[in-house]
């Protein structure tokens, strides 16, 4: 039992990594630069003899006896047959088992031990706020060993959008010390949720031109409209005969105080239409997603997909 303990804690010791540090900041639109210091721990990797409790075998004689029944043969000469019966008897010998038993072997594991202590400043820099009163953001930083990550959520009134990260360490003894400032841009985002919040509605297609509605406030400077059409087919795949986003001149735009209503004409896209057609809207807000740190809390991008017969 005392040798099982010893390797369950020799053992737990192969799962240790570098550790993970989280400081939440709170964002309300009133500073500039705001920061925040994470503590971590860097491990590495070495390789170590651990003995592993096993069953191991063995091979042993051990005495073994059988008994035999009778045999009976029958035994013939030129005066006739008879029956010959000899008793059965008792055999022992010595045979050769495979016997169990518990022992020990050494295998090599690798171990996470201690490397270095992380020390982390982080600063943020805020782009100006036109509105500080619906700013309510909360940015997550995360450093695990010496590696960091960022996210962040809150009011879905705007996107954070991480513009530059710097990084620069330097290491003393025992510890590395780690500097990060990240510049973050907080776009307003009342225009994209006002258009693409209810997504594409009140699709028609009459004499080749085609309509549709968006939420107030679409327009080509902000967005892009891209079209696919496709001639249908009732089985089968359908026929892409147009993948591309419109221009001003090819899209007429009516705003009202509830809704955009776009106008298409597709006779002048420089295709010939189907009889049966299949339409495809992918209406997007111009922004760097690769860019949001609040990803997924503010709609970028809508679409429709309609088949006319």
């Amino acid at each position: 039992m005392k040798f099982l303990v010893l390797s369950l804690l020799l053992l737990s010791g192969l799962v240790q990594a570098d550790t993970t540090a989280l400081e939440t900041l709170l964002y309300d639109g009133s500073q500039d630069t705001q920061s925040v210091r994470l503590s971590t721990e860097k491990t590495k990797t070495e390789y170590r003899q651990i003995p592993v409790r096993t069953i191991c075998y063995r091979t042993e004689l051990r005495y073994r006896c059988t008994s035999t029944g009778p045999v009976c043969r029958n035994v013939c000469n030129p005066s006739g047959c008879r029956t010959m019966c000899h008793p059965g008897r008792r055999v022992c010998r010595n045979v050769p088992v495979q016997v169990s038993y518990p022992c020990t072997r050494i295998e090599t594991r690798p171990v996470q031990v201690h490397d270095y202590f992380v020390e982390t400043d982080v600063i943020f820099e805020f782009s100006k706020v036109q509105s500080p009163e619906l700013v309510n953001e909360k940015l997550t930083m995360q450093m695990t060993g010496e590696n960091s990550s960022l996210t962040a959520e809150g009011s879905k009134n705007y996107f954070l959008l991480l513009d530059n990260r710097r990084r620069s360490e330097r290491r003393e003894g025992g510890v590395k010390y780690i500097s990060l400032v990240y510049k973050v841009r907080v776009i307003p985002a009342a225009q994209a949720k006002s258009v693409l919040a209810n997504g594409i509605q009140n699709v028609t297609l009459r004499n080749g031109v085609l309509s549709f509605s968006l939420g107030n406030g679409f327009n080509l400077d902000d967005f892009v409209q891209n079209i696919k059409l496709f001639k249908n087919y009732r089985l089968g795949r359908d026929k892409l005969i147009l993948d591309r986003p419109l221009n001003t001149s090819e899209i007429d735009v009516v705003s009202t105080a509830s809704a955009s209503d776009v106008t298409i004409d597709l006779n002048q896209l420089g295709v010939s239409l189907p009889r049966k057609l299949r339409v495809i809207l992918d209406t997007e807000y111009k922004i760097n997603k690769d860019k949001i740190l609040n990803k997924g809390e503010i709609e970028t991008e809508t679409s429709a997909n309609w088949v006319f017969r």
